[in-house]
């Protein structure tokens, strides 16, 4: 079902977004840290959330909006993944100057990154914990079917899937690395 595979993305965006906080309390620390891997999650973040997480969540959204009325919440997140995906690419950019040796001032980076991680976590805890219950307990069977319907895109995720994308590849080896250390 739609929602579910939308808190499964959740889940492996958490995860980034906790592989991201690690980096920057190491840069806290005056500790260095791995700019290629940053990069890597936060392309696969604009990608992924673009190509497939956010479209897949605006259906719902304007489904819910076009059948149950006005909730303004709801129809301001469709304008959000739009800031989301600029705020996504404003910081992948200053991640890549620092990979093409700019000077990117460590206090300016690490507001950037600050930032970027709490924008990300404040948007899926909306969605996680008002929007989504919200529309759980609205939808009918139908309005699932009809949703589903509207979704036809191959999902196959490019670090959490079967198929890991090359420019990923740093990335899901962490990823998969972090995974073995918790169990």
């Amino acid at each position: 079902m739609m929602i579910e595979r939308i808190r499964r993305e959740h889940g492996y965006m958490t995860r980034l977004l906790a592989i991201l906080r690690n980096k920057l309390q190491l840069l806290k620390d005056e500790q260095p840290i791995n700019y290629s891997l940053v990069k890597e999650i936060v392309d696969y973040l604009a990608t992924h959330s673009e190509t497939v997480h956010h479209p897949k969540e605006d259906i719902l959204y304007r489904y819910y909006m076009d059948h149950y009325g006005d909730n303004q919440s709801v129809e301001d997140l469709e304008k959000e993944h739009v800031r989301l995906a600029e705020q996504t690419h404003a910081f992948v950019d200053v991640v890549e100057m620092i990979l093409q040796d700019a000077v990117v001032p460590q206090d300016v980076f690490i507001e950037k990154m600050e930032s970027f991680i709490s924008a990300q976590r404040r948007h899926m805890e909306l969605e996680e914990q008002s929007i989504l219950p919200l529309i759980s307990r609205t939808f009918s069977v139908e309005d699932w079917q009809k949703v589903e319907e509207q979704w036809s895109q191959n999902e196959d995720d490019p670090v959490f899937g079967e198929t890991i994308a090359d420019r990923f590849t740093q990335l899901a080896r962490r990823v998969r690395k972090s995974e073995s250390e918790c169990t």
